[in-house]
């Protein structure tokens, strides 16, 4: 017998912050989103959904980067199964991640536990955090929900406890079922994905497991080559896992941070595994939905350390083995109208055979590991746990956590599947309501322009809504710069361009401003953006708005403009490290060195460097320019991942 409980889990915690109001019309986008396939490697049938269903950025959704690096004790809701063999701890605020997954039978964590909780910007909606198992759903990246709420309740199959988690996802039109129950040594994990709505969509999946990094892990997975994907941009097919350097199941060898996405042959079993130098670790497997198995690792440079570091503490780093729908992240899958798919998963330990699973010959080493594997777990086991899911799909139970309303105002808008899916009334908040007033009186409620606008839609349904709502007579400043951001995000540029410039007609607000700011930096027009960017954030001199601002007077090279800008901010928003980056890019090119030197050798901490980014390391190398000198880059500026 297992149970389900709820707790508390104290983690020393940054805080997130609030969401920032500015929409994503500059398509922020993962690192895997702009390839270079090598077609001497790679087949036209491989490839043939890389770089497909590609969107225009994260919106509806708003950016998560006001984070800091600030940690003070939190305490999480934490959803606890454990039975004699395993205790599972999963986090509904934190898009209901495996944080921690025990052994009881050895004490020993098969996961790498982060223990802190500490975002970084690595993410669709930036703020991303490492460890444990993240559940990535929808578009390239890390799921939109990775630091949001799922939905969770309890229900039972077979005498046993099920914690359902769920949520619907904004941009694909999802909804997502996350379903995990104990059996013996397993934990099974079931996911659903339903189409919810009449539409052709794309649909994208793979689960992110986080396991420690040591010198003595070695990651076996039942396949001889793999698709190597770098932070050049090139994705190729090589050799697995010897490479000419290195043995690349073995990630301490391996000198930058690069993907590998493993070509299993279709007659074999899907797994991956990642074991110590006793045989022990953690061993996934699935059934045949789930095709694609991967390894990520950070590499052995000086940026990769750094990242492992930013992302936890000095004694705590990890490599991903990851399991998708597709052969790579790379690719969205066509899903149709009212499509479903799942799979069943299962997590647990293995001892295996020492020498076998660390010696020479790879094939004795995964052809070891699937005997064992067979025995742990047969795919006839993992069918009748898919059957204990299903028998519960009719059910439905308390609630132990609840998220957003947008669900519920979709289902008020028609033509929502909700598949089974329970999303109450009352998670309705100040902006999913804002748009249940156009869809039940006609028409926007029209808040102060300095208040910061708090939600966005731009689907086709809410956009013709909006459309009709303006026509009748209720085109006030806010309706017509919420339609400038639909435009917009449909890469309809001239007219939304027109609908911001019909919102300042009405009341001149910062938001509109910065909207044409963007137009005018896409047009290449940098001397209106940057005068439109000064006016806005002489208006409201808040966060993002005001590191928008000097990054635009930087992309204009207004450089004498950016102290003085600085200058007027608030204490703490001078204090950011992303204001600090632009401010020591303006001193280096209006030659005050010794100003730009002190806030490059000081306390300079970028809490929102971008995974890829080297801006930090860029200044200092700009500053040896300058002064004709050759100093070698402190550890703390070196963020480069190659």
């Amino acid at each position: 017998m297992s149970t389900l409980s709820m707790e508390r889990l104290v983690i020393p915690s940054a805080s997130l912050g609030r969401e920032n109001p500015l929409p994503d019309l500059k398509a922020n986008q993962d690192a895997h989103a702009n390839i270079n396939v090598d077609a001497q490697t790679i087949s036209p049938e491989e490839s043939q959904y890389m770089g497909w269903g590609r969107v225009n950025g994260i919106l509806p959704y708003t950016i998560l980067d006001n984070y800091n690096r600030e940690k003070k004790p939190r305490a999480w809701k934490a959803a606890v199964l454990e039975n004699d063999c395993l205790r599972a701890t999963f986090l509904p605020e934190l898009g209901g991640r495996l944080w921690s997954l025990v052994d009881k039978k050895t004490g020993r964590e098969l996961l790498c536990r982060n223990p802190v909780f500490q975002p970084c910007n690595l993410g669709l909606r930036n703020a991303w955090i490492s460890g444990g198992v993240e559940w990535n759903l929808g578009i390239i990246g890390h799921t939109p929900f990775t630091v949001s709420s799922l939905y969770a309740e309890t229900v039972e199959a077979d005498g046993e406890p099920i914690l359902r988690m769920y949520q619907y996802e904004r941009v694909r039109h999802l909804v997502y079922r996350v379903e995990a129950s104990l059996a013996g040594d397993r934990l099974y994990v079931r996911i659903k994905i339903d189409n919810a709505r009449q539409q052709d969509t794309a649909v994208y999946w793979w689960s992110n497991i986080a396991v420690d990094e040591r010198e003595d892990v070695r990651v076996i997975v039942p396949s001889e080559r793999a698709f190597r994907y770098g932070y050049g941009g090139a994705l190729t097919k090589v050799p697995y896992p010897y490479q000419p350097d290195w043995d690349a199941s073995r990630s301490v060898q391996i000198p930058q941070s690069m993907d590998f996405f493993f070509d299993i042959p279709e007659n074999r079993r899907h797994w991956i595994a990642a074991l110590g130098k006793d045989g022990y670790g953690l061993v996934e497997t699935s059934t045949p939905e789930l095709i694609g198995r991967k390894l990520f690792v950070w590499g052995m440079g000086a940026g990769g350390r750094r990242w492992q570091e930013f992302l936890a503490d000095k004694d705590t780093a990890y490599v991903e083995i990851q399991c998708g729908l597709a052969h790579t992240q790379l690719e969205h899958l066509p899903f149709a109208a009212g499509a479903s798919v799942e799979w069943v998963e299962a997590y647990g330990p293995m001892q295996a055979d020492a020498n076998v699973v660390q010696g020479e010959n790879w094939d004795v080493a995964n052809r070891c590991v699937e005997e064992q594997l067979n025995a742990l777990v047969s795919e006839e086991t993992l069918e009748t746990m898919r059957a204990r899911f299903h028998s519960a799909d009719g059910s439905h139970g308390a609630f132990v956590h609840q998220a957003d309303g947008w669900a519920h105002l979709e289902q008020l808008l028609g033509g929502f599947d909700a598949h089974g899916l329970r999303f109450p009334a009352a998670r309705l908040g100040s902006a999913e309501r804002e748009w249940k007033t156009l869809l039940t009186t006609g028409a926007l409620p029209c808040p102060d322009p300095l208040a910061s606008p708090c939600g966005y839609q731009v689907s086709d349904e809410w956009m013709a809504l909006l459309r009709k709502s303006i026509e009748n007579g209720n085109g006030h400043w806010y309706a017509w710069y919420q339609l400038g951001v639909m435009l917009a995000y449909r890469n309809q540029r001239d007219e939304a361009r027109h609908a911001f410039e019909m919102s300042l007609q009405q009341q001149k607000s910062p938001w509109a401003l910065r909207c044409l700011a963007v137009l005018d930096r896409m047009a290449g027009d940098l001397a209106s953006a940057a005068g439109r960017m000064l006016e806005a954030v002489a208006m409201r001199a808040q966060r993002n708005l005001a590191i928008e601002a000097l990054e635009t007077l930087v992309a204009a090279e207004q450089y004498d403009k950016v102290e003085g800008v600085t200058a007027s901010l608030p204490a703490g928003i001078r204090r950011l490290g992303r204001v600090k980056v632009l401010r020591t890019k303006a001193l280096l090119e209006t030659g005050k060195l010794s100003a730009a030197e002190r806030i490059l050798r000081g306390n300079i901490v970028l809490t929102d460097v971008r995974e890829g980014e080297i801006s930090l390391s860029n200044l200092w190398f700009r500053l040896q320019e300058l002064k004709h000198t050759d100093e070698p880059l402190p550890a703390h500026l070196d963020f480069r991942m190659h």
